[in-house]
């Protein structure tokens, strides 16, 4: 037996112990009454004696104690089986027509022990099966009465004795209806204790698991700041570090060209200073935090073909779009960012599209370009790069899918992919271009 079943044996054996206490406690006024009955109608018997012999004397008090002892034994075994708790009333009752019987012997009439049996009877059985019970008893009371006495012994109290059984049957009565009432009271208690155990034990779970959510939140969080560091300083510096390379040609064969560029350079590192301080406030783009995707990718676009004069990009975002929220805005100019950044890097492209579609509740963001395509930095043969693991991660998050892979014979293709419920969007029908012979 491990430790855990050895406390919950404990809490068991605790819990009966308690209830007994309970029950005998809220049992106390008629127990008391009837144990102190017993002993009324025992001395009540020997002192109204007219001829006590050792005999009788010994017969008498052997039938009472054995009385007191079906008494003792119901009253701790409690609660008794069906047929424990039938024998007992019917040893009892039997004791007591003996003791009725001991008349005979010269002792006094114990009546009294009759008011005991129906004390005994409605603190121990049902409603019914009480006055059953004693109905029974009055009878044999009577029929008592008339072996000891005849008829004379049978009229002159009956009435008395039958307002007796009454009273004894409805003082026990209410004395049972009053111990249901505190067992249930006690019952409900006990339950609003194991309630409140449970309670408890939920809460401790449940401040468990926020502890978890908070770290899984941290983890998530650190995750996004990376992403976003990424998407933002990366894409910049990136343009910085072709622009100083630009510069780095063009001092010699064309200075005017240079100092355009580096003019270009200046604007471009304050955008990026600009976009530090966005990140430590809100880590969201100057850009997208004003505008909406479709002014977003345009304003992308533009900056794309100042710091890439020499790649045509074509924007084709000719859709109606449905209602946005502002994480999916954010998410598709972060793909149409690393798409193009990765073109500018890596791609060795004359042309690239961006094509932005909502058709079939399907919302498509498309790059493709016609560069190296499998000499891309996320070609299958190299390692899978940070910035399309972030796309990938902030679209499944939403619910979508990024796809991304060289074609065939050249050039290299991003799509993100989420579908999203139309909600009374009347869309013109729009030309849906075939991604081959899009770009030659």
């Amino acid at each position: 037996m491990n430790s855990e079943e050895a406390m919950s044996s404990q809490a068991k054996i605790k819990e009966r112990a308690q209830s007994a206490a309970i029950k005998w406690l809220t049992q106390r006024p008629a127990n008391s009454a009837i144990a102190i009955t017993l002993v009324l109608g025992y001395l009540f018997g020997i002192m109204s004696a007219w001829s006590l012999t050792p005999i009788s004397f010994i017969a008498f008090t052997i039938v009472n104690v054995l009385c007191g002892v079906v008494f003792w034994w119901v009253n701790i075994r409690s609660p008794l089986t069906k047929w424990q708790l039938v024998l007992s009333m019917i040893a009892f009752s039997l004791l007591t027509f003996i003791s009725g019987m001991c008349v005979a012997l010269g002792l006094g009439f114990n009546w009294l022990l009759y008011f005991d049996a129906v004390g005994v009877y409605f603190t121990y059985l049902s409603i019914r099966n009480a006055s059953l019970a004693s109905v029974l008893l009055y009878l044999v009371l009577e029929v008592n009465l008339f072996i000891v006495d005849g008829w004379k012994g049978v009229f002159p109290g009956w009435a008395t004795l039958l307002a007796g059984f009454c009273f004894v049957a409805a003082f026990s009565l209410s004395n049972q209806l009053l111990n249901r009432e505190q067992e249930r009271s006690h019952r409900l208690l006990r339950q609003l204790e194991a309630s409140n155990r449970e309670l408890e034990q939920a809460h401790h779970q449940l401040q468990t698991y926020a502890n978890e959510v908070e770290e899984l939140a941290v983890a998530r969080e650190r995750t996004r700041l990376a992403r976003d560091i990424h998407d933002t300083l990366g894409h910049y510096l990136t343009i910085i570090s072709i622009q100083l390379e630009t510069i780095s040609k063009l001092q010699e064969r064309d200075p005017a060209r240079a100092v355009v560029e580096v003019e270009e350079a200046k604007r471009v590192a304050a955008q990026c200073m600009q976009e530090v301080r966005n990140a430590v406030v809100a880590l969201r783009p100057s850009s997208i935090a004003r505008l909406n995707v479709i002014d977003a990718l345009a304003h992308l676009a533009n900056e794309f073909r100042a710091v890439a004069p020499n790649i045509e990009l074509t924007l084709d975002q000719d859709t109606v779009l449905p209602p946005l929220s502002s994480e999916l805005q954010l998410a598709f100019y972060r793909v149409a960012q690393e798409a193009l950044t990765n073109v500018r890097k890596h791609a060795h492209a004359t042309k690239v599209l961006v094509r932005l579609r909502y058709e079939d509740e399907i919302l498509e963001l498309v790059v493709r370009d016609n560069g190296a395509g499998s000499s891309h930095d996320h070609a299958p043969q190299h390692p899978e790069g940070f910035g399309l693991i972030g796309l990938r991660e902030r679209i499944e998050l939403l619910g979508g899918q990024v796809t991304y892979g060289p074609l065939e014979p050249s050039g290299y293709r991003v799509s993100a992919r989420i579908r999203i419920p139309q909600t009374n969007t009347n869309q013109p029908p729009s030309d849906l271009l075939e991604d081959q012979g899009e770009i030659a």
